[in-house]
């Protein structure tokens, strides 16, 4: 075949299918047809295609044939592989032909060179460790790596995925820990940077003749702590003054016995809705008796709370009711929750009966209290509410007596706590304003709630009013 091997750098060509050509060229030699893999997609096809070599001395390559176009997209792959055999057999008595020597020295030659190509794509150790390491591998072990063995010169089985993923785990930790420890010597070294003798007391003064001790104490009791992002709180921040904004979320550290008296006080900066969150397993108790929980919000600018740890208690109320440990909230200022519902279109009230009034529209819910199930204002924390209502109601030629409800709630059934009564005018094309003001109790149950309903006297069908602003219901805490 005499110089078809010079210069072959690879013994593969590879394709992509167009769906419509059948036939591939390869400029790579072979000794036979059968010399050729052909995969599609990494899957090795045995049939279904046809090759054609070339033949020659000064020609190498050949052409693949399919039976069917591959698909479109399809990765064509046309390799040589050559089966160890023997091309030529010589006998004692016979005399080489020159032609058959070199037609076994380019199969041999070629077969070296697929072995080199196939050996470059091999893990090998470096020339400078091969006197000293082995790259033989261990017995296997499923699920496992392989790592080097702690002297460096062979292969062992290392962890397996658990113990990789532990392994993750402390690492996560121990950066955590970390950064909370980076984070505390900052703290620290501004609360150092922003000491002033002069503006401490002296807390110890020694004088043992050679030598003074003294010992200040920084007189400053509520250092500001001004949060525009989400903070953890650490426990050396005690007595803390903490301004929220911006929508950020201050979390609580874990409650415990050891950290019993911890507090902070913290209060909403800018109007943006934030909130205080407990550690997990932890609860918020409101010292007013509202429901506790593990969020404590502050919707309204300047609202703000004093934060102590319980760990001296068991949680749940009083202290008796629950498990989980918990923090005290103790309102400075809360000025809500503020509640503005309205409704905008007509709504039938049938006669014979007091129906509830459908509010449509959700002005303000400071607390995200409304319920549009049950047309009610629910989860209240204990205190006095001002209520102020006004229904739009159209006069007819008939005078009809009305009379508005507050419904409120006590954890069992709905009872009436506030009412009015009027009697409309008579006419057309005008409304008649129903009103009804008062102050609502609250009492600390496990469910509270305020509604409204509307009763009338007519034998027909009367309806509220369609109007931008003329019926609506108003709600503000006013006090404990």
């Amino acid at each position: 075949m005499g110089t078809v091997f010079t210069n072959q750098t690879s013994a593969s060509r590879a394709f992509v299918g167009d769906g419509v050509r059948v036939s591939f060229g390869f400029d790579f030699a072979v000794f036979d047809d059968s010399d050729i893999k052909i995969t599609l997609d990494g899957v090795a096809l045995d049939t279904g295609f046809h090759v054609t070599v070339a033949r020659g001395d000064a020609v190498a390559g050949g052409v693949v044939t399919f039976e069917t176009p591959p698909a479109d997209g399809c990765l064509i792959v046309i390799a040589r592989m050559l089966r160890l055999r023997r091309l030529s057999d010589y006998d004692a008595m016979s005399v080489p032909r020159g032609d058959a020597i070199d037609r076994d020295l380019d199969f041999i030659t070629a077969a070296m060179g697929d072995l080199d190509g196939a050996l470059a794509a091999t893990l090998r150790l470096d020339a400078a460790d091969r006197d000293q390491a082995s790259a033989k591998l261990p017995r296997i072990a499923a699920g496992r790596v392989l790592i080097w063995n702690p002297a460096g010169d062979g292969l062992a089985n290392g962890p397996d995925g658990v113990e990789i993923a532990k392994a993750a785990s402390h690492a996560s930790l121990a950066q955590d820990a970390a950064n909370r420890a980076e984070a505390a010597d900052a703290r620290s070294q501004t609360a150092l940077k922003s000491f002033v003798q002069n503006d401490a007391g002296a807390l110890l003064d020694l004088d043992f003749r050679s030598a003074n001790a003294l010992v200040w104490e920084d007189e400053r009791r509520m250092p500001v702590i001004d949060a525009s992002t989400s903070r953890i709180m650490d426990i050396r921040e005690t007595g803390s003054l903490v301004r929220l904004s911006n929508g950020a979320r201050l979390s609580l550290p874990d409650a415990s016995l050891a950290r019993n008296g911890v507090r902070y006080r913290v209060f909403n900066g800018d109007g943006t809705m934030v909130d205080v969150s407990a550690a997990s397993g932890d609860v918020i108790a409101p010292v007013h008796g509202g429901a506790e929980n593990i969020l404590y919000p502050l919707p309204i600018r300047g609202d703000m709370v004093d934060l102590v740890c319980d760990g001296g208690g068991t949680g749940g109320a009083g202290g008796t009711g629950g498990t989980s440990a918990r923090w005290f909230a103790c309102p400075v200022r809360e000025s809500g929750p503020v509640v503005k519902l309205l409704r905008t279109n007509a709504q039938g009230i049938p006669a014979g009966g007091s129906f509830l009034i459908e509010w449509d529209q959700v002005v303000e819910d400071s607390h995200s209290l409304y319920d549009s199930s049950n047309h009610a204002i629910t989860g209240l924390a204990p205190g006095f509410y001002q209520i102020d209502i006004g229904v739009c109601f159209p006069i007819t030629n008939e005078a009809v007596m009305t009379s508005l409800f507050v419904e409120r709630f006590d954890g069992t059934s709905w009872n009436y706590h506030l009412r009015s009564r009027d009697i409309t005018a008579i006419g057309s094309g005008a409304e008649h304003s129903l009103r009804l003001s008062g102050v609502a109790r609250i009492d600390a149950t496990p469910a509270t709630g305020l509604r409204v309903r509307l009763l009338h006297s007519d034998a027909q069908t009367r309806n509220i009013g369609a109007s931008d602003l003329l019926t609506w219901l108003h709600l503000h805490r006013i006090g404990g």
